[in-house]
């Protein structure tokens, strides 16, 4: 409820805001903002990461906005038909949590948010990067060990937490970069621990 919370101010803000000044997709997974898209100039792309990164529920922001003099407002097909394979692809994967992954397309780079273990993201990533049309992987997740995994589905599903224990060449993996520290003396909005969500549990 949170993440599309925020998914949706953002959105309405920035669309009536720039608009013919950007194209901006809005990504959000477990209060984990993803920018991606075009802005006109520099400016335009500070002002954006700007009024996101002061949102109360944005824990952390991803701004991976490109500047292009000429946004283009064209529907992206192509993009949301790599997403789709990517997806089906990893409801078919062993060892996946498709459920626990946001998959996003961005002219044929594919980001990746989700609540994984290391190993889960791992095999996720092979899967995407190996997908036709996928140019560049960039991974974003959030990773919890097997232990906590084990807790957060059997809080979901009620029952006891098990114990501690296609072709072309492959797209390059990029792991996506740390939020920026604060400027000395600037204020920072504090927010709530984020939502911790079961893994391939009652997720978007």
């Amino acid at each position: 409820t949170i993440d599309r919370g925020l998914q949706l101010e953002a959105d309405s803000t920035l669309s009536s805001r720039y608009n013919g000044q950007a194209r901006v997709s809005v990504s959000v997974f477990n209060r984990k903002v993803l920018l991606t898209g075009e802005a006109k100039d520099a400016a335009v792309k500070q002002q954006i990461d700007k009024y996101v990164r002061g949102l109360p529920n944005a824990r952390e922001v991803i701004d991976e906005l490109e500047i292009v003099p000429s946004p283009s407002f064209a529907t992206q097909s192509e993009d949301t038909y790599i997403t789709s394979k990517v997806k089906t692809m990893l409801i078919t994967a062993e060892g996946v949590p498709s459920n626990s992954i946001k998959i996003v397309t961005e002219k044929g780079v594919v980001y990746m948010l989700g609540i994984v273990t290391p190993p889960e993201g791992e095999r996720a990533t092979d899967v995407a990067r190996n997908a036709s049309g996928v140019t560049k992987v960039v991974k974003a997740f959030d990773y919890v060990t097997e232990a906590e995994s084990g807790r957060l589905d059997a809080a979901a599903t009620g029952r006891t937490a098990p114990p501690d224990s296609t072709s072309g060449t492959p797209a390059p993996v990029q792991s996506a970069p740390p939020a920026p520290e604060a400027a000395p003396g600037a204020t920072t909005t504090p927010v709530a621990s984020p939502v911790a969500l079961p893994p391939g549990r009652n997720l978007p």
